[in-house]
């Protein structure tokens, strides 16, 4: 059983009078550990279908499925319960708390699934170490570099020490060389960690770590490619 199942999936925003297809059938499967680069131009439907598999918005039609389950069978309450505990979300502007420190920011996924303090400060020093921030673990987001705010971020997407890492234009703010180091970074939760990966990305070199790329064009998947063929 894939860990993503998407079938036939729509999504249409109304806009006044008329209607946007975000999304228009799309069908596609991710395995658990894979990595997946999810590419095209804007206006394509990439953010919106990261947003559906990580039940964060709703298909119009089709089945979304994760981990077997059907997601349109489920509460807002059982959506943000499945949120928090299988999916960790990394963003291009890093959405940091900035009167909170490295360590704080971390903290808050664990704060909501009711983890004790003390536990989830450990796990968050245990995580900023992980990432490579250990002298950074009560900086503020302003007393950090790009970088930093980005290693921030994914340890805070690996607190509740979810199955599957959304990452949305991860490098899209950051110079290549830091860019490389979060890819490394992300590439290394797959590898070491056995995590699920969809990278969503203009940057053709982000989607070089990548098992397998998605392209998409106006709401469809009009290619997949296994990486190296």
């Amino acid at each position: 059983m894939p860990l993503l199942d998407l079938r036939g999936i729509t999504k249409v925003y109304p806009l006044g009078k008329t209607s946007v297809h975000a999304l228009r059938g799309v069908d596609l499967t991710i395995e658990r550990g894979e990595i997946v680069a999810v590419m095209g131009p804007s206006g394509s439907g990439k953010s919106t279908l990261m947003h559906i598999l990580g039940a964060l918005d709703t298909p119009t039609g089709g089945v979304a499925l994760l981990d077997g389950q059907p997601l349109h069978e489920l509460s807002e309450h059982q959506l943000a319960t499945l949120r928090g505990r299988k999916v960790g979300f990394v963003f291009q502007t890093f959405n940091l708390i900035p009167t909170l420190s490295a360590q704080r920011n971390v903290e808050l996924p664990m704060i909501f699934l009711g983890v004790p303090k003390r536990k989830r400060a450990a796990r968050a020093r245990e995580l900023l170490i992980k990432v490579g921030l250990a002298d950074r673990v009560h900086h503020r987001p302003n007393e950090l570099s790009g970088g930093e705010r980005q290693r921030v971020a994914i340890a805070r997407a690996l607190a509740n020490d979810p199955e599957i890492i959304l990452a949305d234009e991860p490098t899209g703010n950051l110079d290549s060389e830091t860019g490389a180091t979060i890819l490394a970074l992300l590439k290394s939760l797959s590898t070491a960690d056995g995590k699920t990966v969809v990278l969503v990305t203009h940057d053709p070199d982000a989607a070089r770590i990548a098992d397998r790329i998605v392209r998409m064009r106006d709401g469809r998947v009009i290619e997949e490619m296994s990486h190296g063929s």
